[in-house]
């Protein structure tokens, strides 16, 4: 009677290794994409959180805050001295620019976010304004209160 024979023999490992490897190469690309799609979409909500969050601000001290905290909000009897209460997503980073309301255009803010996991996409930071277009962070930034990535 013949031994049954157990196990893997090397080329069948090596073989199954390969398959794997091959598979993977094409799974990486998609599991970049998604990141940076994921990134994105926290940068835009971000920007859209913010925007509500300094129209209810607005609505209890009659003015746009002019920095962020995470702690408490605090009003401020000077223009843009306010601090808002908020937390961006992990990773993003926030420029928070306030617009002096005795300009001819009147009171608004503008915003940019960016994010150093963002690589090889098509835009680099997204923006949001309120108030005049002279406002927007960027050319790209067309629509006020509308978040846009450029």
């Amino acid at each position: 009677m013949a031994k049954a024979r157990r196990g893997f023999t090397l080329i069948e490992l090596l073989a199954v290794i390969t398959i794997i490897g091959i598979l993977a190469t094409f799974g990486f690309p998609m599991v970049q994409a998604t990141k940076m799609k994921a990134i994105k979409a926290s940068m835009v909500s971000d920007l859209r959180n913010l925007v509500s969050a300094q129209e209810a601000f607005f609505s209890i001290y009659a003015d746009y805050a002019g920095s962020i905290t995470s702690g408490a909000d605090a009003g401020a009897s000077l223009p843009s001295s306010g601090v808002l209460s908020f937390r961006m997503s992990p990773g993003n980073t926030l420029a928070l620019s306030w617009k002096n309301p005795a300009s001819a255009t009147g009171p608004g803010w503008s915003a940019a976010i960016t994010n150093p996991g963002i690589a090889n996409t098509s835009f680099t930071e997204c923006g949001v304004f309120i108030g005049s277009t002279t406002y927007a962070p960027n050319a790209a930034v067309v629509r006020e209160g509308v978040p846009t990535c450029y």
